[in-house]
């Protein structure tokens, strides 16, 4: 059935709604998707242009970045090539942890700013600020990516992503109205997948028809599984899917390609940050959010790899509330020295590993994604860092490192609570709280861990 809204929402519902809001996101956008298409060489003066900026602005609005240059006596001028941001030092989590008053600008009022925070695969929450701009912006990012997919603006989404009805109040009407009539997304619950709730997303994917699909891997893969077992001769026709938060892997890739007929792009990126990279339909790599972001592969002293596997360093040339410079995201990637035939002249970021969170099994067999768990922590200053681990169905053990050993373990009681009334009231929650939670062999911190998933 042609769909006529889609029309009316693309040239006239969309554009205009975020033009009486004063939204900058379309005239960002058409910029945008001309930089995909600038050569090396200008799109590395772009860059280096903006690097500059952030780092001037940084160096005259913050204190700890004042102070961190002037430790290493320089100033924004020494910094004359991209290369040169080597010269600043890696930020951590705990570098933003025990800075944060530091790191916010003075250039804006402190209740002008976006509050936000992030679980992240190293599962230490992170509490950090943005620039109402720079938050809008990121949509901008998002709508090139997507539209690498096959969708566009005014055609429906689907979201197979985490619900927040048990973790904050309910949408307002209003943006209920944004969501459905204005974004045309359709969001079906990732947190919890039993096969009853995934037969449902079947019926309502056959009816909404939607051109895209963003989900976790994990949860994507487990409902790709589902399709082939249960409803292997569905109605669901996509455009694409777009696998985000958690690791990819080519075996994950081919289930869910096989379930739901169509190709499945990687995306990377970090609430902190926002979109990082994403594939095109070549597959031949992440083709890298270039002209917003700057980002490094780096060996254990802060410096470049050529080849091989690197850490994950980014720089976000846009967040002036609270510049964020040379930051560790505690994943992994793999460099790329190919380019892609797609016409798209982003520079390609190979592989990304790191991200993995399990599914947690309730009593009946049903499965809940380790995400739940993650949002669990948001904006707990209390806690640097966590992991929760399902030892049995009887049994969850909550490994926590706290920011104070003064800390008040109130917080705590709504934890448990949640946990028990997602995973079942025989639930025992043993809480130890640690100087340090030890990464895995291979030096991942996970923060959900199930010793029962399948």
């Amino acid at each position: 059935m042609f769909d006529f809204y889609r029309l009316i929402n693309k040239h006239i519902v969309y554009p205009l709604y975020y033009w009486k809001s004063g939204d900058k996101r379309l005239t960002r956008l058409a910029e945008l998707e001309k930089n995909q298409y600038l050569s090396p060489k200008e799109l590395e003066a772009l860059q280096l242009k903006r690097l500059q900026k952030i780092i001037q602005y940084a160096f005259d609005n913050t204190k700890y970045y004042r102070k961190i240059m002037q430790e290493r006596q320089l100033t924004p001028s020494d910094f004359t090539c991209l290369k040169d941001v080597e010269k600043l030092p890696l930020l951590t989590k705990a570098i933003i942890q025990e800075n944060m008053q530091d790191m916010i600008s003075k250039a804006y009022p402190f209740e002008s700013l976006i509050k936000d925070s992030s679980g992240g695969s190293t599962g230490e929450p992170t509490i950090y600020y943005k620039n109402k701009d720079r938050h809008n912006l990121r949509r901008a990012d998002q709508i090139r990516h997507d539209r690498w997919s096959g969708w566009d603006i005014g055609k429906r989404k689907a979201l197979i992503w985490g619900a927040q009805r048990d973790l904050k109040a309910v949408q307002s009407f209003r943006e209920n109205i944004i969501a459905t009539y204005i974004e045309r997304n359709w969001e079906l619950d990732a947190f919890e997948m039993s096969d009853s709730e995934m037969k449902s997303f079947t019926k309502q994917l056959e009816d909404l028809q939607p051109s895209m699909i963003l989900g976790y891997a994990n949860a994507l893969e487990l409902y790709a599984k589902y399709l082939l077992k249960n409803e292997p001769n569905h109605k669901i026709e996509l455009d694409g899917i777009v696998s985000s938060a958690e690791t990819l892997t080519e075996e994950k890739r081919k289930t869910i390609e096989k379930a739901l007929h169509c190709k499945v792009l990687n995306r990377y990126g970090s609430r902190e940050v926002g979109l990082i990279a994403s594939e095109c339909k070549q597959q031949k790599g992440l083709h890298i959010n270039a002209d917003n972001l700057l980002v490094e592969l780096v060996d254990n002293n802060g410096h470049a790899v050529s080849e091989g596997n690197g850490d994950i360093i980014v720089t976000d040339f846009w967040n002036f509330g609270m510049p964020i410079i040379r930051y560790k995201l505690g994943d992994v990637g793999k460099v790329s020295n190919t380019t892609c035939d797609c016409g798209i002249n982003l520079p390609l970021l190979g592989s990304v590993e790191g991200r993995s969170g399990d599914f947690f099994v309730k009593p009946d067999g049903s499965k809940i994604h380790g995400e739940y768990f993650t949002h669990l922590f948001y904006e707990l200053p209390q806690v640097k860092q966590f992991q929760m681990i399902q030892q049995s169905l009887e049994q969850i053990d909550l490994k926590i490192v706290e920011t104070s050993s003064q800390t008040d373990h109130d917080y705590l009681e709504p934890i448990i609570f949640k946990t028990k009334a997602m995973l079942g009231e025989q639930v025992q929650v043993d809480v130890e709280i640690l100087d340090e939670i030890k990464p895995t062999s291979t030096g991942k911190l996970l923060f959900t861990i199930s010793k029962i998933s399948d």
